[in-house]
């Protein structure tokens, strides 16, 4: 690649962190903002040297070597190019049969995932680092927006908001780099963060308006059955706060807490019916074939497993509290010699001290106050590690698929007493 194409792409690099760095909302992070987009950055590049000169292959390495061939189609062809890329017309099976999860390119996020690559090429010259660069810049904004606004509702537990979304290890390192996982996590969490600023009315800028409903449908085709629990909350919990802005009766934090969590319960079991009604069953017998077809892989290493998984919700809700406690706290120190399970090990012994400690907390101290946005993340939090926890019984795919709850998990086990005294005291010595 010529030198003018990697000027080109590190000025373009400089203007958006830049650009990042003017937000209002990015004053809220002050001198964790450029540590922080140095370590995504970083942790993109690791993650490409890990899959190339580790595992020697894996899905960014598939999606990267998918987006060359309709890059080529763009250069060739551009009137191809814009039919494939707009209406999945590939003009012959020949062609289609060389290109990668293209199946049922209009369901399939992964074929998604190779024309916003395909694009991104034409800029890097097909850069695989360039692209994960751009990638990384994308999943921090998102991250790095709900850790702001989050400081900004919850001023008390800014170093807990810090930490648990723009810090925290497995969280940082698998939501970097080209993985459909980097384009996930920034949407879910920029989409959050938009929910946030309506419901605390916010002042939203006119780009953030107009930005919403395009990172919303992103967020949708990136990863669908998780925008389809996570909106309904974000809606939930927008209404709550707008009725009690309204109401007199719902002013109370209290009763907020008890409607939002009446209608959490409510439309989650409407959800499970309808989804045991759709399509016959389809969410519960596809979430059992990808557990199915994940176990026979793990077999001989270290993974979970549910001897009586079955796609009913009878089973789904016996098997729940397993797969939120695997889901969170497997694999244990000592089940693999792995290096990275031993990291990943160590990082979950992290979160179960958090626990002890949070609940240590809640126990010799007064009833900790509960209120609303609590409730959004525990819901979300027990939602997600659900469906992972029952889909994913590898450990390896699990520490990626669980980026989406982990950082609401952190933000919540860090807001008790015994947490924000020794946050404090590493802000003194820092």
């Amino acid at each position: 690649m010529s030198i003018f194409l990697y000027l080109l792409n590190a000025g373009i690099l400089l203007a958006l962190v830049w650009l990042l760095r003017q937000q209002s909302w990015a004053q809220a992070l002050q001198r964790y903002f450029y540590p922080a987009l140095f370590l995504k950055l970083l942790c993109g590049v690791l993650l490409g040297l890990l899959y190339f000169h580790y595992y020697g292959g894996g899905d960014t390495i598939a999606y990267y070597n998918g987006s060359l061939i309709l890059t080529d189609l763009a250069r060739n062809d551009a009137a191809a190019y814009i039919r494939l890329l707009f209406f999945n017309e590939f003009g012959s099976e020949a062609f289609r049969a060389s290109v990668p999860f293209s199946r049922l390119p209009g369901f399939t996020n992964s074929f998604f995932m190779m024309k916003l690559l395909s694009l991104l090429n034409l800029l890097t010259g097909n850069s695989y680092y360039l692209n994960s660069l751009y990638f990384s810049l994308f999943s921090f904004w998102g991250a790095a927006k709900l850790a702001a606004v989050l400081v900004r509702v919850f001023p008390t537990y800014k170093s807990a908001a810090v930490v648990a979304f723009l810090f925290f290890p497995s969280v940082v390192f698998w939501s970097s780099g080209l993985l459909k996982d980097a384009v996930l996590f920034g949407s879910m969490c920029w989409v959050t963060s938009f929910f946030l600023m309506l419901a605390h009315k916010q002042k939203l800028p006119a780009t953030t308006l107009a930005l919403a409903p395009v990172i919303i449908l992103l967020f949708c085709r990136i990863k669908f059955f998780l925008a389809l629990m996570l909106l309904p909350l974000l809606l939930l919990y927008l209404l709550v706060k707008l009725l009690a802005k309204y109401s007199h009766y719902f002013q109370s934090s209290l009763r907020q807490v008890w409607l939002m969590t009446v209608a959490i319960v409510v439309f989650g079991l409407a959800g499970a019916l309808a989804f045991k009604v759709y399509a016959d069953g389809f969410f519960y017998t596809n979430l059992v074939e990808s557990y199915e077809h994940l176990l026979a892989l793990s077999q001989g290493k270290p993974h979970i497993a549910y001897h009586t998984l079955a796609p009913t919700m009878r089973s789904f809700a016996v098997n729940a509290p397993k797969a939120i406690f695997n889901a969170i706290y497997r694999p244990f120190i000592g089940e693999s010699g792995n290096w990275l399970f031993v990291l990943l090990a160590l990082e979950n012994f992290v979160l179960l001290l958090l626990s002890v400690l949070a609940v240590g907390a809640a126990w010799r101290g007064k009833r900790p106050e509960v209120k609303t946005d609590h409730v959004l993340f525990v819901a979300i939090v027990l939602a997600f590690a659900v469906i992972f926890g029952l889909s994913t019984p590898n450990f390896g795919t699990l520490s990626r698929y669980r980026i989406a709850f982990l950082p609401f998990l952190v933000y919540l086990l860090l807001q008790n007493r015994y947490a924000q005294q020794l946050l404090a005291k590493l802000r003194l010595q820092s």
